[in-house]
């Protein structure tokens, strides 16, 4: 049986400290050049006064700008950003952050300290630390709340959890295509 490692770690020691920032007015465009350049698949958004605003993923640019046919270069960050956007301070642990994202079926949290913002963690940041982590507090979401969380759930056809073999992130939603185990992100 997995066990829990480092659940106790906090947050800003293992957080990405210098998070993508994009400000909401910018182009769909713009923002996946930034996510291309700098090798990440989320941005920050930030309105005018520099608070946070949103959040722009990879998937967000995909399934509400490409795949409903709509130009890049004319949709703003705005209009297809996630929010509300849920945040962590930077003194609680994996385990806090886990729960979390597990409730709010989220991968990405903007770390803060005393209300600014000081960096970012994702599911991945714990997944390196705490393999099991996610799982466990995913599966007691659900128990908690299993009525809250079917929208986040898709339907599953013999999933399983491990590391995707076109990418390498863990997945506990990976499925056999071509003969590889696929997460659902390079589906």
């Amino acid at each position: 049986m997995e066990t829990l490692e480092h659940p106790d770690v906090q947050i800003q020691d293992v957080m990405s400290v210098t998070p993508i920032i994009i400000r909401k007015n910018e182009t769909v465009r713009k923002a996946a050049r930034l996510m291309k350049d700098a090798a990440v698949g989320s941005l920050i958004v930030l309105n005018e006064k520099e608070d946070i605003e949103g959040i722009i993923t990879e998937n967000d640019i995909v399934f509400d700008t490409v795949a409903e046919g709509l130009n890049p270069s004319e949709v703003t960050v705005q209009a297809i950003m996630s929010t509300p956007v849920h945040t962590i301070e930077g003194n609680k642990t994996i385990l806090d952050c886990a729960r979390i994202m597990a409730e709010k079926g989220i991968r990405r949290l903007p770390v803060t300290r005393d209300g600014e913002m000081i960096g970012m963690i994702t599911e991945n940041d714990i997944l390196e630390l705490s393999p099991a982590l996610m799982d466990i507090t995913r599966e007691y979401a659900r128990i908690q709340h299993p009525d809250e969380l079917e929208e986040y759930s898709e339907p599953r056809e013999r999933e399983i959890s491990g590391y995707c073999e076109s990418c390498g992130v863990y997945s506990d939603r990976l499925v056999s295509k071509n003969s590889e185990l696929i997460c659902p992100e390079c589906r």
